[in-house]
C-alpha cells in the first residue's frame, strides 16, 4: 500500500486525563468478561453433557446461541450508542449480562440454559462498539490503532485467564456457582461506567438522523466487505477453535488431559501479544495488507502442524501461542476501516466488521463442527482432525480475498510538537 505521512499537532497532556484512562479500563474490563463468558461453554462440556443430558451437537448449538443476538445486534448497537452514549448503553448491557449469568447459574434444563445464553449475548453485543467509541472520542487519532488493539488484549487475556481459572472454579464450586460468580463480576464495569464515563460520551450530533444513506455507502464498499470477511475467517481461530473445539480435540490426546484448557489459553495469550504490536505498527506505516497475508499463511501452516497428529504438551504450548500471534492479524481490518471511513460511516463500518468477525466462526463454524463430529459414533483424534481441517481451508479463502483488495492510500499520523509546528515553513506548491 502507498502511505502518506500527515503531521498533526496534538496537546495530549490536556486530553488524556486519569478519568479517561479509568474509562478505558472500565470498557476494557467489560470486553474481558464478554470474552470469558462467550467461551465458557467449552470449559464445562463434560459437566453440561452429564447434568443436562446433551451431546456434542447440543453443546455446539448452546455455545452458538450467545452469538446470534450478539451478531445481529452489532449494527443496531452502533446506532443506539450514538443516541444514548457509552455510559447508559454499558449500564443496560452489564445488567443484561449479569441476568444471563444468573439464569444459567440456576438452570436445571437445556431450555433455561438457552434462555440465559441468549440474554447474555444480547447484553454483550454493545461491548466492542462501546470500547471503540471510547477510544475514538477520548484519545488522539494517532493512538487509535494501538488502543483499539487493546480491545484484543483485554479480550484475549480475559479468555486466557478464564481458561485457567474456570476449570479450577468448576472443580471447587461447580459450574452453576461459577456462573453466579460472573453474575456479580459483570456488575463491576457497570459501577465503573457510572463513576468514570461522561454522561453523553459517544453520542452523535443531532444531524445524524438524516444520514440513512451512510449505511448504503458502507454496504456498497467492496473493500470493507473483503477485510470484514478476512477478519471473520481469521477470528474463527479464536471463537470456533480456541474458545470451543480446541479443548475437546486436545482431550482426545491422553497426554493433554488436565492441561487442555491451559494449552488452548495460549492462543488467547498469543493474540493478546500480537494485536497491540500490529496496531502500533499499522499506525506507523506498516503495510497492513501484506501483514494480513503473512499472518494468514502462518496460521494455515500452524494449524496443519497442530492437526497433523498427536503432539506432546511441550510442543502444543509454543505452537498454540504462535497460532494466536499469527491469527491476531484479524484486528488489522478495524484499523483499515478507521482509515477509510469517517463520521457515521465509521461507526457503521466498525460495527459491520465486528459483526462479520463473529458471525463466521460463531454462527457457522461452531455448530457445523459440532454437527460433523456428532455424525461419528465414537469420537477420536482422527475424527476431530478431519472435521477441523475446515479451519485452515477458511483461512485460505481469507488470503485469496486479500488478492482482490484495492491498493489504497493509508494516512499515517505523526505527532508534531508545538515548537516544530511554530517553525514549519509554509507550503509553496500544490
Amino acid at each position: 500500500m502507498l502511505k502518506r505521512v500527515e503531521p498533526i499537532a496534538l496537546q495530549t497532556e490536556s486530553a488524556i486525563t486519569s478519568r479517561v484512562i479509568w474509562a478505558y479500563l472500565t470498557v476494557g474490563l467489560f470486553v474481558s468478561l464478554q470474552f470469558v463468558l462467550q467461551g465458557s461453554v467449552s470449559l464445562m462440556v463434560p459437566e453440561l453433557k452429564a447434568d443436562l443430558s446433551i451431546h456434542e451437537a447440543g453443546v455446539g448449538m448452546l455455545s452458538s446461541l450467545f452469538f446470534y443476538p450478539y451478531v445481529f445486534l452489532q449494527i443496531p448497537a452502533g446506532w443506539i450508542l450514538s443516541r444514548t452514549g457509552v455510559r447508559m448503553l454499558l449500564l443496560i448491557s452489564g445488567l443484561l449480562m449479569s441476568a444471563g449469568c444468573l439464569i444459567q447459574g440456576t438452570a436445571d434444563n437445556m431450555t433455561q440454559m438457552m434462555i440465559g445464553r441468549v440474554i447474555m449475548g444480547i447484553g454483550a453485543a454493545p461491548g466492542i462498539v462501546c470500547f471503540l467509541k471510547t477510544v475514538e472520542v477520548s484519545f488522539p487519532p494517532l493512538f487509535f490503532g494501538v488502543l483499539a488493539a487493546g480491545m484484543e488484549v483485554f479480550g484475549m487475556v480475559g479468555a486466557g485467564i478464564g481458561d485457567f481459572l474456570i476449570p479450577e472454579s468448576i472443580q471447587v464450586w461447580g459450574w452453576r456457582f461459577t456462573f453466579k460468580i460472573f453474575a456479580a463480576l459483570t456488575l463491576v464495569p457497570v459501577l465503573g461506567g457510572l463513576f468514570f464515563i461522561a454522561k453523553n460520551s459517544g453520542t452523535a450530533s443531532c444531524d445524524c438522523d438524516n444520514n440513512s444513506g451512510e449505511w448504503v455507502k458502507v454496504f456498497r464498499n467492496t473493500d470493507v466487505w473483503l477485510v470484514a470477511l478476512f477478519c471473520g475467517f481469521m477470528f474463527a481461530i479464536m471463537n470456533a477453535f480456541a474458545a470451543l473445539w480446541a479443548i475437546p480435540y486436545l482431550d482426545t490426546n491422553p497426554d493433554c488431559i488436565g492441561q487442555s484448557g491451559r494449552i488452548a489459553g495460549m492462543i488467547f495469550i498469543g493474540a493478546a501479544v500480537g494485536a497491540p504490536v500490529l496496531g502500533w505498527l499499522a499506525d506507523h506505516g506498516m503495510d497492513s495488507r501484506k501483514a494480513m497475508m503473512v499472518g494468514g499463511v502462518m496460521t494455515i501452516a500452524l494449524l496443519l502442524i497442530i492437526l497433523s497428529g498427536r503432539l506432546t504438551p511441550v510442543l502444543y504450548f509454543p505452537l498454540m501461542f504462535l497460532l494466536g500471534l499469527s491469527a491476531s492479524t484479524y484486528m488489522l481490518p478495524f484499523v483499515l476501516v478507521k482509515h477509510w471511513l469517517k463520521g457515521e460511516q465509521l461507526s457503521i463500518g466498525l460495527a459491520f466488521t465486528n459483526a462479520l468477525s463473529v458471525m463466521i466462526g460463531a454462527l457457522f463454524y461452531q455448530p457445523l463442527i459440532g454437527w460433523l463430529i456428532g455424525m461419528y459414533s465414537e469420537v477420536c483424534t482422527e475424527n476431530y482432525r478431519e472435521v477441523l481441517m475446515i479451519l485452515p481451508a477458511g483461512v485460505l479463502v481469507a488470503c485469496i480475498l486479500l488478492l482482490y483488495l484495492r491498493k489504497t492510500n493509508t494516512v499515517v499520523l505523526r505527532v508534531v510538537s508545538t515548537e516544530e509546528e511554530k517553525f514549519r515553513l509554509p507550503k509553496t506548491g500544490a
